[in-house]
């Protein structure tokens, strides 16, 4: 038996076993599990297991935080469980009915939606950085077919965005994804969008179409409720056609209906409420931005611990699309490197060899972006360190916003994306970053860490 299988049996046994397990799924770090009885579940147990840095509920959630290798332990949840089905979303349908907050069914909604296609924003935004780096320093030109084929890359992740997020939302809403990749692409499609924008425009059963200026390419909101709506149109052909057509009547309707009502209804008023919450950042972020930074800054960390970070991160794919700039991300990233500096004040100043190497491991993937080693496995665990870190989160997500640094595509923000925040307040956005790492590190060596804990 391999450790992963191990700890998967062990998780499974301490969460009340596979029949406590309404739904399941993974984020970058954790294992998100919603259960029919929480009483049956025992953190204590789970906290103490090795592999499994800390255990929190939030979001209606009861999560249990791996780490790096949480894909690995996720699957092997999945066969010792013989769950299966999606990948991504294993859900019993029948056990979801508890009642849950508004807030905690949207954060669950967004972590369920954006989660799996985190990997491919993170890539595309990486060759953003890559491509960024090429033309400034080692002269690249971005007429040379290395530069085009490249870019097309980025351009595949970001200008057809509502693709990933169609087919992730289906899945969310488990409805059939390949549908929803259909009605995706319609949204996406460049003959529809130039038609509209012609001169002429075009018509719908006599209704003109409206476009966004910007088309549909990197939006958020109208691919998501039409998704949502989709899947309830979906369930309801499921569930009166004649099952000897049912696999030909359904997509069918699905696909004529929702698609003409996205373009005409759905796409225009979700567009325009996604305007209205961008324009509302921006008009608050432009108040004072040294302000927004030292809020967003100092209570992003926070907001991970309990898992409320993912109500604010569709926000930076809004301004992302709306401005080509997220300030979110300039002004929350330096909060990762404060969290690691703290770990790594913790690593120097501990005499305990066992407490030196987890807290040196943690500072070096929060290096990455990665920061529940640090903020689980370390600071929140001798308290002042955690406290030291947001501190000083706060100041330099202040200076981020003094600067107005901004990142040009999405993804964690860690040492590989710097090239993503290259032009206004990228020196100070550099320095925020460097002064996050090293004021942690030198605050928690002097302040934040008694040697009493060895």
């Amino acid at each position: 038996m391999d450790k992963y299988t191990e700890l998967a049996e062990q998780i499974i046994s301490g969460i009340g076993g596979r029949a406590n397990i309404a739904a399941l799924t993974h984020c970058a770090t954790r294992l998100r599990f919603n259960l029919k009885d929480r009483a049956k579940a025992s953190k204590t147990i789970i906290s103490d297991l090795d592999g499994v840095i800390d255990v929190i509920e939030s979001g209606g959630q009861f999560q249990v935080i791996i780490g790096n290798e949480v894909a690995q332990v996720f699957d092997a949840v999945q066969k010792v469980t013989g769950m299966l089905g999606e990948k991504i979303d294993v859900v019993e349908k029948e056990d979801l009915k508890v009642k849950t907050k508004i807030t905690d069914k949207l954060i669950e909604l967004v972590t369920g939606i954006f989660t799996p296609i985190l990997p491919v924003l993170i890539g595309g935004g990486m060759v953003r950085a890559l491509l960024m780096i090429a033309t400034t320093y080692f002269g690249l030109s971005e007429e040379s077919g290395s530069y085009i084929v490249l870019n097309e890359i980025y351009i595949a992740v970001y200008s057809f965005l509502p693709i990933y997020l169609g087919f992730a939302a289906a899945q969310k809403f488990r409805a059939n994804p390949y549908v929803a990749a259909a009605v995706s692409l319609a949204m996406v499609s460049s003959t529809i969008q130039t038609s509209v924008q012609s001169d002429i425009g075009l018509t719908l059963f006599g209704i003109k179409m409206q476009f966004p200026t910007q088309g549909y390419g990197s939006s958020v909101i109208p691919i998501i409720i039409t998704i949502y709506f989709m899947a309830k149109l979906e369930a309801l052909c499921t569930k009166y056609i004649h099952a000897t057509v049912k696999n030909i009547l359904t997509p069918l309707i699905t696909l004529v209906i929702t698609i003409p009502l996205m373009f005409l209804i759905i796409g225009p008023i979700a567009s325009y409420l996604q305007d209205l919450l961008g324009t509302a950042y921006t008009w608050i972020y432009n108040l004072n931005p040294a302000l927004c930074g030292v809020v967003l800054g100092g209570a992003w960390q926070i907001l991970v611990v309990f898992g409320l970070h993912w109500g604010i991160v569709p926000l930076g794919q809004i301004n992302l699309a709306m401005y080509g700039r997220n300030t979110i991300n300039a002004v929350t990233g330096p909060s990762n490197w404060s969290q690691a500096g703290s770990a790594l004040g913790v690593a120097l100043r501990t005499r305990n060899k066992k407490i030196r190497e987890t807290a040196l491991s943690a500072a070096i993937t929060g290096f990455f972006s990665i920061t529940e080693p640090s903020i689980y496995g370390v600071n929140l665990k001798y308290k002042r360190p955690f406290y030291i870190a947001v501190a000083v989160s706060a100041i330099s997500g202040g200076i981020a916003g003094y600067v107005n640094a901004a990142a040009l595509a999405g993804g964690p923000v860690g040492i590989l994306s710097f090239p993503l925040f290259i032009g206004e307040g990228f020196i100070g956005f550099c320095f925020a970053m460097v002064f996050a790492f090293v004021g942690s590190a030198v605050l928690t060596y002097f302040l934040g860490y008694d040697n009493q804990n060895d």
